[in-house]
C-alpha cells in the first residue's frame, strides 16, 4: 500500500482548493486499483462546498473532519490548511459505510448496521477499521470503539473526534461529500495491510495521591475514595473552586487525570488519559472527556512542554522500532497520526514543536498526514491480529502502514 499527500492552504475558494489539490495528486504519480481518501481541514475554509467538490472529482470513498490543525510530511503542523491522503493499492481493499443519525438510544444498532454493510463491501477479511466519529456529548466516544470491537473481534481501531480552532463553529465529520455533527462513518480494510501503532502520554506528577472511583456514570466521576470528587481534587491540590469560576480550558487541559481502567480484560498495564469538561459544585461531580469505570484508581497529573515534545519523539521511535520488527516484503509507506487538541493548546506559542519532531525524525521513505482531534482512537496493544482499542485523551496516537 502506498499513499500520496497533497496540502492546500486556499481557505476561501472550494474550487481553487480542489484544484490545487487533484494537481499535487496528478504530479505525485498513477493511483492503484483500490484507493480511499481521507482530509482534515481548518474550519474557516469553504469546507462545505470544498467537501461536495472533492467528492465528486474522485472516483472512491473519502471522509474526514474540521481540525485545529493538520500535520502533513512538508509543513509539520500549521493552521488555515487542508491535508488530504489518499491509500493506494492493489492488494488492499476499502469499504464503508455511514450511520444514520446517532442518539443515546440507537447508537449500537445503528453502528452494527453500518458495520455490516461495511464488511459486505470486502472480499476477504477485516483488517482494520478506521471510524470517523461525530463529536458528541450524548454518550461517550469510548461506546464507539467497544461496539466495534465486540463486532468485530477486536480488530484494530484508529481514528479521533473531530475539532475546531473556532469557539461556537460547527465540528464536524464529512462522507459521501457531505457534513455531519451527528453520525459516523465506518471505514474497513482488508487485503495485504499490516498496521503498527504507538501510543504515548508521557506526563509530570502533579500529586501523589492515587484513589479509587467509588461512583461513576461512564463518563461521569460522582464520589472517589468515598468522597465527592471534587473534595477529592482538592485534597490533591487543586484549586477547584477557582477552576469553577474561571472554566478555563487551558488549565483542564494542563492537569488532567492519569487513569489505570478497571475494565482491563488484556491486562496491557498501559494507562489512559482522561481531560475534564467541567466540574460541579453542587453535587461534586466531574464531567471527563472519556468514561472511567467505578473501581479504576486514578491520579492527578500535569502536562508540560516537555512532556509533549518528549513523548512525539518516543511514539515514532516505537513506529520505528515495530516497523524494523515487521520485516519482510511489506514496505510501509504512510505515517497516520492523531494528536490531542489539548496538547496544542498547552503548547501556546510554541506549538510547532510537535510538528517539527514529527517531521525531523520521520523514517525515510513514509508520508505523514494527521490532524488534532478531541479525542484520540487507538489500540494500546495489538498482537495476533487482535487489539486492545482505547479512547486516549492529552495523547499522541500514530498508525503506519
Amino acid at each position: 500500500m502506498r499513499s500520496i499527500v497533497a496540502v492546500t492552504n486556499e481557505m476561501d475558494d472550494a474550487e481553487k482548493a480542489v484544484a490545487d489539490l487533484l494537481r499535487q495528486i496528478e504530479e505525485k504519480g498513477p493511483l492503484n486499483k483500490n484507493s480511499l481518501g481521507m482530509f482534515f481541514c481548518d474550519v474557516e475554509a469553504d469546507h462545505e462546498k470544498f467537501a461536495a467538490m472533492l467528492q465528486e472529482k474522485l472516483p472512491f470513498d473519502v471522509f474526514g473532519c474540521t481540525t485545529i490543525a493538520t500535520f502533513d510530511t512538508k509543513n509539520g503542523a500549521q493552521i488555515m490548511s487542508v491535508v488530504l491522503v489518499i491509500l493506494t493499492a492493489d492488494d488492499a481493499e476499502f469499504s464503508s459505510a455511514l450511520t444514520g443519525v446517532l442518539t443515546a438510544d440507537n447508537l449500537r444498532a445503528e453502528m452494527e448496521a453500518a458495520y455490516k454493510k461495511a464488511s459486505s463491501g470486502l472480499e476477504g477479511p477485516n483488517k482494520l477499521i478506521f471510524i470517523a466519529p461525530p463529536f458528541t456529548t450524548l454518550f461517550p466516544p469510548d461506546d464507539y470503539i467497544d461496539i466495534l470491537s465486540e463486532l468485530s473481534g477486536d480488530t484494530p481501531v484508529f481514528g479521533g473526534l473531530p475539532s475546531s480552532s473556532v469557539p461556537n463553529e460547527p465540528i464536524l465529520m464529512y462522507a459521501g461529500g457531505r457534513s455531519y455533527g451527528d453520525r459516523a462513518a465506518i471505514v474497513l480494510v482488508g487485503g495485504n495491510v499490516r498496521p503498527v501503532f504507538s501510543v504515548q502520554n508521557v506526563l509530570s506528577k502533579y500529586s501523589e495521591q492515587k484513589a479509587t472511583v467509588t461512583k461513576s456514570d461512564k463518563n461521569v466521576i460522582y464520589r472517589v475514595n468515598d468522597m465527592p470528587f471534587t473534595e477529592y481534587l482538592k485534597s490533591a491540590g487543586m484549586e477547584v473552586d477557582e477552576l469553577i469560576a474561571q472554566n478555563d480550558r487551558t488549565v483542564f487541559a494542563s492537569t488532567p487525570l492519569k487513569v489505570n481502567l478497571s475494565k482491563n480484560d488484556y491486562h496491557d498495564g498501559i494507562p489512559v488519559v482522561r481531560t475534564f469538561r467541567s466540574l460541579s459544585s453542587k453535587d461534586g461531580s466531574g464531567v471527563m472527556s472519556g468514561a472511567i469505570p467505578e473501581k479504576s484508581t486514578v491520579s492527578l497529573v500535569t502536562m508540560k512542554r516537555q512532556d509533549i515534545q518528549d513523548s512525539c519523539r518516543m511514539a515514532i521511535e516505537e513506529i520505528r522500532e515495530k516497523i524494523a520488527a515487521e520485516g519482510g516484503d511489506y514496505v510501509y509507506g504512510t505515517l497516520l497520526c492523531v494528536s490531542c487538541g489539548a496538547r496544542y493548546i498547552v503548547m501556546a506559542d510554541d506549538n510547532e514543536i510537535e510538528g517539527c519532531t514529527l517531521v525531523e525524525n520521520l523514517p525515510e521513505n513514509l508520508n505523514l498526514a494527521g490532524f488534532y482531534a478531541y479525542g484520540e482512537i487507538c489500540p494500546t496493544v495489538f498482537r495476533d491480529g487482535k487489539a486492545v482499542n482505547r479512547l486516549h485523551n492529552e495523547s499522541i496516537v500514530m498508525c503506519a502502514l
